[in-house]
């Protein structure tokens, strides 16, 4: 249901609805989700993208940075400032690939030692999240009803 909202010159041009209050309610909670998942990496001196990068770079083995940041969602020059302070902290690695004019990238053995104690915490801090306030069925029902947004999206 709609919260009644004080009037606002902004809803003169377009009263507020029920879409805009779901896509204020998304906003919110990815806003809310975000700084909690931050706060859980940061124990481990990481940050989401930096996780996410040496998740990829633990599953793939070795990645040239153009599949890195297709994998992680990152422009080519957001992956090079994240993997510089990967490498700030030896976690991770550039070396010549079969095409030495382009560089790979590769967990160091800290990097190796470091990411599966990672994964099993946070994966364990996930399912507690999500798990806690909602019920197998309502996370597939959002799941689905997430999915539905997305794809309408890139259709």
């Amino acid at each position: 249901m709609k919260k009644d909202l004080p009037q606002r010159k902004s809803s003169l041009i377009h009263p507020v609805t029920d879409a805009i209050q779901a896509y204020l309610e998304v906003r919110k909670t990815h806003d809310a989700i975000h700084r909690h998942v931050s706060r859980k990496l940061d124990h481990w001196g990481l940050s989401i993208p930096k996780y996410g990068a040496m998740m990829r770079l633990y599953d793939h083995g070795e990645l040239y940075l153009t599949e890195l940041s297709n994998l992680i969602f990152r422009g080519n020059s957001n992956i090079t400032t994240l993997i510089g302070r990967l490498e700030r902290d030896h976690l991770v690695e550039r070396f010549d690939g079969a095409d030495r004019r382009v560089k790979k990238i590769r967990l160091t053995p800290k990097g190796r030692a470091l990411i599966p104690k990672v994964i099993a915490e946070y994966r364990s801090f996930l399912h507690r999240m999500m798990g806690k306030n909602l019920s197998v069925k309502e996370q597939k029902t959002l799941m689905r009803l997430l999915e539905k947004v997305r794809r309408s999206l890139v259709a």
